[in-house]
């Protein structure tokens, strides 16, 4: 090795720092802006809010800071409650396995509780082998959303006809439960799920059609 690049050994070593230097800034800077964006990503979806719209379908709100996302929950609430006793309760010896597990998606143990102890009672079955057809009136549906988890009452009939004899049977039917907040999901559009449901029922007698 010569004396010249002997001397050359020091602005070389000089320029390795400066590059590295600059790459270092260079990776401060983009480590700097990728938590940037992710924070205010999170903040975004944290904030973000949805409404019902008059097809019961939630909607996206903008500009809608998480403290005020409750002050909209109501309406889902209600049609909530609303989807679980039409899908549970409207059935037919065709329809009642997809719309009950429908119904199973939107309530939790105390749901799937109801289920097996009509399956057990032989509820399902009857409907299949006497031609039965329910069809479920909902009177009204009350909610308390002030406090969480939300306390829901639903009021409505159960008419349950029989197709081949024309005669319909007519059950009132009050229920009351707890709803919690949970994850939306294409099988629980509202992010609710109803426990502790308890059910009081009051036949009233049959009558010819």
């Amino acid at each position: 090795m010569d004396l010249k690049s002997l001397k050359n050994i020091p602005a070389s070593f000089a320029l390795a720092k400066r590059s590295l230097l600059f790459c270092l800034i260079i990776s401060i800077f983009v480590c700097i802006g990728s938590l940037t964006w992710a924070f205010i990503t999170t903040n975004n979806i944290k904030n973000t809010a949805f409404v019902l719209t008059k097809d019961g379908q939630a909607a996206l709100i903008q500009g809608v800071h998480i403290s005020e996302i409750d002050s909209y929950r109501k309406p889902e609430i209600i049609n909530h409650i609303k989807m679980f006793h039409t899908s549970f309760w409207q059935i037919d010896e065709f329809n009642y396995e997809r719309n009950i597990n429908k119904a199973l998606y939107l309530a939790g143990t105390s749901g799937k509780q109801l289920f097996k102890t009509l399956e057990a009672n032989g509820h399902f079955a009857k409907i299949s082998t006497e031609n039965l057809k329910q069809k479920i009136v909902i009177d009204s549906v009350k909610v308390n959303d002030k406090t969480t988890p939300y306390q829901g009452r639903f009021y409505g009939k159960l008419r349950v006809l029989r197709t081949d004899q024309k005669t319909e049977s007519v059950t009132e039917l009050r229920a009351k439960f707890v709803l919690h907040n949970v994850s939306r999901t294409n099988k629980n559009p509202h992010g609710l799920l109803i426990e502790n449901y308890h059910l009081d029922s009051k036949p009233v007698p049959p009558k010819k059609l």
